[in-house]
This record gives structure tokens, C-alpha cells and sequence, in this order.
């Protein structure tokens, strides 16, 4: 692999899974054109969208129906080379045949030609090795998965880390060990991928966001999650760019000290806000405050002013998480502003 090539690419893919009753495809990709370096990538999509059919190419356990899928320059389906050096957590745990957990990790290392003695140290950073004594049959789904993602995180020399949803049925104390070890695998140079439906999981580890949406990587966005759900396109003449939303919850002293309604009112003339909208809480102790803006560190700052003018008092600012459902309607508007 030459130097500043990706570690990952695919070039024009098309492939289908085969997770579905009968081994029906469940969902595909169509003709997807991908180049990821080391770091954490994380691919936000369903199974519909193709996630299914794209772990299992990257696994090496599938070959595509058409273009290449490239793991350091190699097909990972046809090189075992490869596939050595590749970390994978499926869908469901695939433990090597044994007994129990200390002899199913004997098998897996002895493959790698690591030695047996070494499985408690693979389990220790997740907090998992107790599983160790554990039979095999005597797993729940989510403590063999956890046995199945240390084996991951353990590749000798790793290349690409194909992870399928690592922070959803893993039994581990702590999903901020998972976190810290994708984020120093990611660091000394592998290509971390992580495949999740979970807008809050991308968000928490990911440096960049591809959408998958249908088949097709229909947009990529920085890992910070905060242009997943904003509009592609100018909202109002002269504005430019995606927005971003905060929440600010406010509390209300009583029925003649200011509120929501006086810091509304003073934020609809701040240049750093774009519109906005409130709602009281239950009993009127509290209310909501949504703000749109182009940025929003100048939004929040714009915030505190007024509130300190207006002697409004805040509880708390937030930005909220997309969900799916604003991350596919954001897409198909951003799919239309790009499309001839």
C-alpha cells in the first residue's frame, strides 16, 4: 500500500446481502464509490440501506456482484493475508467451536498464532474477563458478542475494524472502554468502521458520518453529528448554509418574571439566531426554547447575552441528537438541492 493511499476502498459496488427469510436480501448497494483512511468512520444506514450487505463485504466474507472492494490494495474475499489482519463484529456472535470461552478464544488465537494464555488480556480492557471460565452454551447473545468484539479489537497489526453495531447487545460494563479503544486503534493508524442505525453512537465515537441511504452513500458529514438533520439549502433570502438547532430549557420564576416569552423576543433581533420557537413545561415551572442558527457556538453565546439582559434564568442549552427519521428527511432534501 503506497503511502496517503486509503486503506479502505470501494470502487463501484454493487452487492446484496442475503439476511432476509430464505436467504432473501433484506437490502444492497448500488454502485458505491468509497475511500477511507485510518481513523473512526461511521456508516449511518438500516439494513434496507445495504449496512448487512456492506459488512460482509468488508469482512471479506462476501464478494461483490460488480467493482472492487479493496482492503490495502487487496480483495479482502480473496485474501486471507488480509483477512488476518482484519477485526470483525457480525451481526450475530460467530465464536470459534469450543466447550468453553477460554477454548473458543484458543482456537481464534491459535489462527492468528498468538498464544492461548493471551485471551484474558483481549478480555480485560472491556471488563469482560470473568466471561473467560464461562461455557460457551451458557452465553447470553450480548455476552458472546462482547467476547466477539475483544477478539476484534485484538487483531494482530490491524487494518480495518468492521464493526456491526458494537455499543447495541455487547455486554460490557462501559461503553466508554469500547469507545477509548476504537479511538487508539484509530489513532496508531486502522481504519475503524462502524456500522450503526444509532445517530447517538456515530456521533459519540465517529470522525466522519456517511449516510447510507438506499444503496447509495448519499452524503458524508463531520463526526460531530451537528449537519446530519440541517438543511442543505439556504433557508430565507441571504442565508446561507446548513443550519443547527439548540434547546435551551428555562425556568420560570413566576407569572410576572421573565421567561421564555421575553428571551424569545430578544433573540428574534440577534443576527446570530434564524428563527425560533417555544413551549411551556408542565405546571408552567418550565419552558422550551428552540433556536435554529448557522453556528451554533454564536447561537449559544447570543443565548446567555439575552438571557443576562432580560434576567431570564436558564437551566440548561443542548443540542439535540437527530433521530433517523431527521437524518432521512435531511437527506432526501439535500439528494434533490444536488441532483441536475
Amino acid at each position: 500500500m503506497s503511502p496517503g493511499a486509503p486503506i479502505v476502498a470501494l470502487e463501484g459496488v454493487r452487492a446484496r446481502d442475503s439476511a432476509g427469510e430464505a436467504g432473501r436480501s433484506r437490502g444492497g448497494l448500488v454502485g458505491v464509490a468509497l475511500a477511507l483512511g485510518p481513523g473512526v468512520h461511521a456508516v449511518l444506514g438500516a439494513p434496507e440501506d445495504g449496512t448487512l450487505a456492506l459488512a460482509e463485504l468488508l469482512a471479506g466474507r462476501a464478494a461483490p456482484l460488480a467493482g472492487r472492494v479493496l482492503v490495502a490494495g487487496r480483495e479482502p474475499f480473496r485474501s486471507a493475508a488480509t483477512r488476518a489482519r482484519i477485526g470483525v463484529l457480525s451481526v450475530a456472535p460467530e465464536l470459534p467451536d469450543g466447550a468453553s470461552v477460554a477454548s473458543s478464544m484458543s482456537v481464534a488465537l491459535r489462527a492468528r498464532g498468538a498464544p492461548p494464555s493471551s485471551a484474558a488480556a483481549l478480555l480485560e480492557p472491556l471488563g469482560v474477563a470473568p466471561l473467560l471460565a464461562r461455557r460457551t452454551a451458557s452465553l447470553s447473545f450480548a455476552e458472546a458478542r462482547s467476547v466477539e468484539l475483544s477478539l476484534a479489537l485484538g487483531v494482530p497489526q490491524p487494518l480495518l475494524l468492521c464493526l456491526f453495531e458494537p455499543f447495541a447487545d455487547v455486554a460490557v460494563p462501559s461503553t466508554e472502554l469500547v469507545r477509548g479503544r476504537l479511538r487508539a486503534l484509530a489513532d496508531g493508524g486502522a481504519c475503524v468502521v462502524l456500522i450503526t442505525s444509532s445517530t447517538v453512537d456515530a456521533k459519540a465515537v465517529a470522525d466522519r458520518i456517511h449516510v447510507l441511504d438506499r444503496g447509495v452513500i448519499a452524503r458524508t458529514e463531520p463526526g460531530d453529528g451537528e449537519r446530519l438533520a440541517g438543511a442543505p439549502i439556504p433557508v430565507a433570502p441571504g442565508a446561507g448554509g446548513p443550519e443547527v438547532e439548540l434547546h435551551v430549557l428555562i425556568h420560570e420564576r413566576g407569572p410576572d418574571a421573565p421567561g421564555a416569552r421575553a428571551l424569545a423576543a430578544a433573540l428574534a433581533v440577534s443576527p446570530a439566531v434564524r428563527a425560533g420557537s417555544w413551549e411551556q413545561g408542565p405546571a408552567g415551572a418550565s419552558s422550551t426554547l428552540r433556536i435554529r442558527a448557522a453556528d451554533r457556538e454564536a447561537a449559544a453565546l447570543a443565548i446567555l447575552d439575552a438571557a443576562a439582559r432580560e434576567d431570564v434564568t436558564l437551566a440548561a442549552i443542548w443540542s439535540p441528537t437527530p433521530s433517523m427519521h431527521d437524518v432521512r428527511a435531511a437527506t432526501a432534501l439535500h439528494l434533490a438541492a444536488v441532483r441536475p
